[in-house]
């Protein structure tokens, strides 16, 4: 399993102050732009203290369908007692992600991985399940992907499997600690500096799946292959039921789609038509959007 909750990274040099509510139904986050002395007053605007914009940052922001419009009611306003900072902050508005998501898409699936982002301005952008692109989107490596859209994460939802945010693992990306709404907590606290630089960190909180037997093939043949999921933190076993989808270099797949049982294990069917002993058969497996959680090599005899 991994490890669930919201999670603080500190440390990140980001200039950007934020408020973080998280439940079991959605998640969202305001965004400040804290200031230097003698800056955030503007004229003919007046400055809102924070408990006034605190008790509207308690009520979430849900419209469209929950369709992750940006909520910029409020955006330019000068907060000159936010919590956390010497010198108030301009606030810029907010950004939820709502587990119904947007009605005709499936965004909230199994093995999602979910942003909400920052524009250069320090502006929050719409959420978006980053595995939920097309083929060139789909990129493996977190900063490859940041520079791409040249913006800047603020939080990041691990959603191995789909359902209660308090079975995710949410991140805030932060350089002072968080203001929390709603009774939300903080599971843990970790130095950006302890984390791996390979662009691949999140792939600890996903699972893949693995051949639980030594299949041969008979060349002309047929042959059932067993298969389980298991985390990549530790290989435990990933009891849970998921639509998978497999893909075959040679061969023949009778079917291409493969549901697992509660306890995260099934299997599938291979001939090996057309292909002589010493071939080999490579079977990929798929999960909706996300490609390669597992590759099986399996030798025609």
């Amino acid at each position: 399993m991994i490890e669930t909750g919201l999670h603080v990274i500190y440390n990140t040099g980001s200039r950007l102050h934020y408020a973080v509510d998280v439940q079991d139904a959605y998640a969202g986050i305001a965004v400040f732009d804290p200031c230097e002395i003698g800056q955030g007053l503007r004229d003919g605007i007046e400055p809102l203290p924070w408990a006034d914009l605190a008790a509207a940052l308690e009520t979430p922001y849900d419209r469209s369908n929950a369709a992750g419009f940006v909520d910029m009611r409020g955006n330019g306003v000068f907060i000159p007692d936010l919590p956390g900072l010497t010198h108030g902050a301009i606030y810029r508005g907010r950004s939820y992600v709502f587990l119904d998501g947007m009605i005709g898409h499936d965004e909230i699936t199994d093995y999602a991985l979910i942003d909400i982002m920052t524009n250069e301005a320090g502006f929050p952008l719409p959420w978006r399940n980053r595995f939920a692109q097309s083929a060139r989107e789909k990129v493996d490596f977190s900063f490859r992907h940041r520079a791409r859209t040249q913006c800047s994460n603020a939080l990041v939802i691990f959603m191995p499997i789909a359902g209660a945010l308090s079975g995710a693992r949410i991140e805030v990306l932060c350089e002072q600690e968080p203001i929390l709404l709603n009774g939300t907590t903080v599971a843990g606290r970790i130095d950006d500096a302890t984390i791996p630089n390979d662009g691949q960190w999140f792939k600890q909180f996903y699972f893949h799946t693995v051949a639980t037997e030594t299949v041969t093939v008979p060349a002309g043949g047929r042959a059932h292959v067993p298969i389980a999921l298991r985390w990549n933190g530790d290989g435990a076993p990933c009891a849970h039921a998921l639509a998978l989808k497999l893909d075959s270099d040679a061969g023949y797949l009778p079917k291409r789609r493969l549901t697992t049982d509660s306890n995260g294990a099934g299997s599938f069917a291979v001939e090996a038509l057309g292909l002589n002993p010493g071939d080999q058969i490579a079977v990929k497996i798929n999960t909706e959007h996300y490609t390669a959680i597992g590759k099986i090599i399996l030798e025609v005899v």
